[in-house]
């Protein structure tokens, strides 16, 4: 970079070093102008022109620029590929004699702190999250934060399991931006050895070092209480979590470098909706939850992808998860808090049954269900619009929008009242309470704000008539203004008797008397000569220049005085914040559980009931009973097509059947069955009503998934490790009240080591926690189990035969599949004929080989030997057996081999005899 020859290079380079890390947009008359490596990097985003500065001189500065007026879309684009964003306002006005005018950076955007509409999405928060590690890495701390919303929660990890916690925790959340501490660059990671231990949950996050003394505990924790105006931080639950008020206060001090810049006022930055920094704060983020991982249903961020809960597994078709098979909601806060209760379903019965009474009133009564949508559906985003109010940068019809959405509280309140009057709906009576009509505040924005205000606060039009006495004189003043201008140009006229004569306004020379050259003799001596023209002369008079200064005046003062109105009237409405927060949960929690309501009633759902029995020994309640259950996601897309779901029953208790086997072909259904169990308790533990005909089920804890399996070649990880370290997480740490489906374990490797590593797995779930379980399988050795194991049963997916064809019935039925119908599925797929004909040949001279091999080593027989003799191709695969083999089939007892060591010993003498 060459030395900086002129004062405003000088300057942009003085302001760049304060924001190194940033892009920096540089205010110059109607542009931001980007120099240097931030050029370079935004012309590629923007997909903009790169051209250069002084490019006739030596040491050209890279440079390109986007319009001040549609700065937001750009910078919009810029934040959404990871990048922060720093704003040069110009501080003045550029004047006769001012070389270089003030500029100073008013406000800084990040990934994680964007609030304007075209930087976050409607129906997703967009997380702030910070972690902090304690000695050793033995405690983490884990905080985040939607600025725009002002959700403020902590939590802590500890112990040997902390590190796969938090990046559970991460990879549910999504944050945008992750704060770790510098110069601790391996905070995310593990041991440098281990890359598979990285916390970072997705490329999609930006990691940004803060300055570890941030993290510093005392710190963070005066910086809390400062921020909340409160002696203690007991009352919020942080005591005893020193990492997690670490992490808090690390947030809460990245707020405030990056928002308090924009503390100071600048006039013209009405421009840019998102941006304008006038009176900008962090007073919504006035309290934090604490909460722990178990206060609900666990699911961790393998589990959450293999269900599809909110992202699809393959490609980018939304509608094949649970959260658009479910989100009927009229409003982005609804959207929002569906989100947030999929991805922690609750363990606390009351507040389950509390959600379902509501829910079964309002699917009943459905005229009350209706209007309640009805209104809702004229609500917008009451905790966005509150947090643009309270960050200052809510324009006029920000206010407006606010005021047409609270207009609609007295009904939702009204019908929330006719449906709470019912019997069991005390949830909908709590939130009829928690909902304030905010009259006081509607009354203020609808006697300050006008009709249709200007979409900028730097035009007049904002503030009512009849709000201000003031404003209103003045704006007579301006409007009389035509009125008393043609006036006097009718008067000069006649006093002057120049019929031609008239009296304009331009922007350079203001109000003008202008007479042709032909008149200029008449012209009387009061005035004074303005601008020469070629044909005509310009003049002022007394009378025109006091008249000039009053309008001029009254201009520049009604946009003062609207501009202090109007940020009076946003600073009330911003005193009502706590209020405003309780009614937008309210208003969120009615919106989902009218939506629950609504699909209950049009895709035929049933209320779950749970079991309630006393605890067996291995301290688990009651059973799990769906009865023709289906899966929401599938159900909803093959009703498109016109055809139709088959459901499917599914039964498990606490020790007669806790364990399925499930057998059946590709394509039969197995995996749809696991996922629906899955998916049918995590809807009822929501709170909604299921996609069955009954269900009766557990509380259950948590949810495990071994559900498909991808190579993370990015860490060196295969399938198979991947899978491997999948299924230990669920030995190690599923419980009694936890529901585990498997799905084609051991797969990834040799078909007996697959096969003995899935036999070993099934036993283990059944000598430990006893978790409940749905196993599905292509080793059909394993459907055995049912009869070594009390508490394991077999299913199998149904397939009707018809010749060559076969029929994919996709109902579950008991007992173990016949076969695989592997070739068949292969045939459907579009194998060549010639490749299925070839496989059913080999197919069957191996089962040939399996029936001799069974005969031959099945007790009674004949030595293998003898038995060779009769048949050639036999004596081939016999005579050379090698007597090792031998002798270990002679000295192994059969009588005391388990059934894993047995296969062990099979699959040895297989490895010798090849």
């Amino acid at each position: 970079m060459s030395e900086p020859t002129t004062p405003l290079m000088q300057q942009y380079l003085a302001v760049k070093k304060q924001h190194p890390s940033a892009l920096l947009l540089f205010r110059l008359g109607d542009f931001y102008e980007l120099f240097y490596d931030d050029a370079v990097t935004a012309s590629k985003i923007l997909q903009i022109t790169l051209t250069s500065r002084n490019r006739e001189k030596e040491g050209a500065v890279p440079m390109c620029g986007v319009p001040y007026h549609a700065a937001e879309n750009y910078i919009a684009r810029l934040i959404r590929a990871g990048h922060k964003v720093a704003i040069c306002e110009q501080m003045e006005e550029p004047g006769p004699g001012k070389k270089l005018v003030r500029r100073e950076v008013i406000r800084v955007l990040t990934p994680g702190t964007a609030t304007g509409s075209a930087l976050v999405e409607a129906k997703e928060n967009n997380f702030l999250a910070a972690v902090s590690r304690g000695p050793q890495g033995r405690s983490i701390g884990l905080a985040y934060v939607d600025l725009s919303t002002g959700d403020f929660r902590a939590t802590e990890f500890s112990g040997d399991h902390a590190e796969a916690r938090v990046r559970d925790e991460l990879g549910i959340l999504q944050p945008r931006e992750i704060l770790v501490p510098r110069p601790a660059k391996r905070l995310l990671f593990g041991n440098d050895d281990a890359p598979a231990a990285r916390i970072t949950p997705s490329s999609s996050a930006v990691e940004t070092p803060v300055d570890d003394w941030v993290f510093e505990a005392q710190f963070a924790a005066r910086l809390l209480e400062k921020q909340f105006r409160v002696a203690g931080l007991e009352g919020f639950g942080l005591s005893g979590h020193p990492q997690a008020v670490s992490a808090a206060g690390a947030i809460v001090h990245y707020l405030r470098e990056t928002n308090a810049i924009g503390a100071r006022k600048a006039e013209d930055l009405a421009a840019i909706p998102t941006l304008r920094p006038e009176g900008a704060g962090l007073e919504h983020i006035d309290r934090i939850v604490y909460y722990e991982q178990q206060d609900s249903m666990a699911l961790d961020q393998v589990t959450v992808r293999n269900l599809e809960l909110t992202d699809p597994t393959g490609g980018d078709d939304a509608s094949a998860t649970l959260l658009h098979a479910m989100d009927d909601t009229a409003t982005g806060m609804g959207a929002r808090l569906l989100r947030a209760w999929l991805l922690r379903p609750e363990i606390s019965l009351d507040e389950i049954q509390a959600r379902l009474d509501a829910v079964e009133t309002l699917k009943s009564q459905t005229v009350a269900r209706e209007e309640i949508r009805r209104e809702l559906d004229g609500i917008l985003d009451l905790e966005r619009l509150m947090s643009r109010i309270i960050l200052g940068v809510a324009l006029p019809r920000d206010l407006l929008a606010l005021l047409a959405s609270l207009e609609r509280l007295p009904n939702v309140r009204k019908w929330l009242a006719e449906t709470s009057a019912k019997p069991a709906s005390g949830r909908l009576f709590d939130l009829h309470s928690q909902m304030d009509e905010m009259a006081d505040v509607r009354g203020a924005i609808a006697r300050g704000i006008a009709d249709d205000p200007p979409a900028v606060l730097n035009e007049p039009g904002v503030i009512r008539r009849g709000y201000d006495a003031e404003l209103d004189g003045l704006r007579d003043i301006m409007t009389q203004g035509r009125q008393l201008i043609a006036a006097m140009e009718d008067r000069e006229r006649k006093r002057t008797g120049i019929a031609s004569l008239k009296i304009r306004y331009n922007q350079v020379f203001g109000f003008y008397i202008e007479i042709s050259k032909a008149n200029l003799h008449l012209a009387p001596t009061d005035y004074e000569r303005k601008q020469t023209l070629v044909n005509a002369e310009r003049y002022t008079s007394p009378e025109l220049k006091d008249h000039e200064r009053k309008v001029l005046t009254a201009e520049h003062r009604v946009l003062e005085i609207e501009r202090r109105l109007y940020g009076e009237i946003r600073e009330s409405i911003a005193r009502e914040a706590a209020r405003m927060r309780r009614t937008a949960a309210a208003v969120a929690q009615s919106d989902v559980l009218v939506n629950f309501a609504r699909i209950a009633a049009a895709r035929n759902y049933a209320r779950p009931s749970f079991s309630e029995k006393s605890p067996s020994r291995h301290g688990r309640r009651g059973e799990l009973m769906i009865a023709a259950g289906r899966h929401p996601v599938i159900e909803s897309l093959v009703e498109r097509r016109g055809e139709r779901f088959v459901p499917n029953d599914l039964y498990l208790d606490d020790e007669g059947q806790f364990l399925l086997i499930i057998t059946g072909p590709n394509m039969g259904g197995k995996s749809t069955y696991l996922r629906q169990a899955a998916l049918i308790v995590i809807l009822a533990q929501v709170g909604s009503f299921v996609p069955a005909a009954q269900a009766k089920l557990p509380i259950v804890d948590r949810i495990f998934t071994r559900i498909g399996a991808s190579d993370n070649l990015a860490q060196g990880r295969s399938t198979f490790l991947v899978e491997m370290s999948e299924v230990a997480a669920i030995l190690n740490t599923a419980t009694h009240a936890s529901l585990v489906l498997l799905d084609e374990v051991g797969r990834g490797t040799a078909t007996f080591d697959g096969l003995s590593i899935a036999w070993a797995v099934v036993e283990s779930l059944h000598a430990g926690a006893r978790p409940r379980t749905l196993f599905a399988t292509h080793y059909h050795e394993l459907t055995e189990l049912e009869s070594l194991l009390p508490g394991v049963k077999n299913v199998h997916v149904s397939v009707q035969e018809a010749g060559n064809e076969i029929v994919f019935l996709r109902r579950v039925e008991m007992g173990s599949a016949d076969k695989s119908y592997g070739i068949d599925v292969a045939r459907l797929a579009g194998l060549p004929q010639p490749v299925i004909d070839r496989a059913r040949e080999i197919l069957r001279r191996h089962e040939q080989s399996e029936d001799r091999l069974t005969e031959e080593l099945s007790p009674g027989a004949a030595a293998p030997r003898a038995a060779a003799s009769s048949n050639g191709d036999a004596q081939k695969s016999f005579t050379a057996i090698d007597e090792s083999v031998l002798e270990s089939l002679r000295s192994a007892n059969l009588n005391s081999l388990t059934p894993l060591e047995a296969m062990n010993l099979l699959a040895a003498l297989q490895r010798q005899l090849k």
